[in-house]
């Protein structure tokens, strides 16, 4: 039984490019390797510009996926 794409997962084309452009660090390859999971993007973006503020990170990445998604689903 397979499992229900979340928002992330549905969009990720679009939020894909969106996210190369913003985290410049990022590679398609490092992208790839986040399996579309949220949390696992987070990591990576904390891992490759470090991870001292991380509430603030996560929140600037959630506020970019969601100002993105808006975007698409309105």
């Amino acid at each position: 039984m397979g499992t229900t794409p979340n928002r992330l997962e549905t969009h990720w084309p679009l939020l894909r490019s969106r996210i190369l452009q913003e985290w410049k660090r990022l590679s398609a390859d490092d992208l790839d390797r986040t399996g579309m999971q949220f949390d696992q993007l987070v990591h990576l973006i904390r891992t490759r510009y470090g991870g001292r503020v991380e509430i603030i990170q996560e929140a600037a990445i959630r506020d970019i996926v969601r100002e993105e998604l808006k975007g698409i689903c309105d």
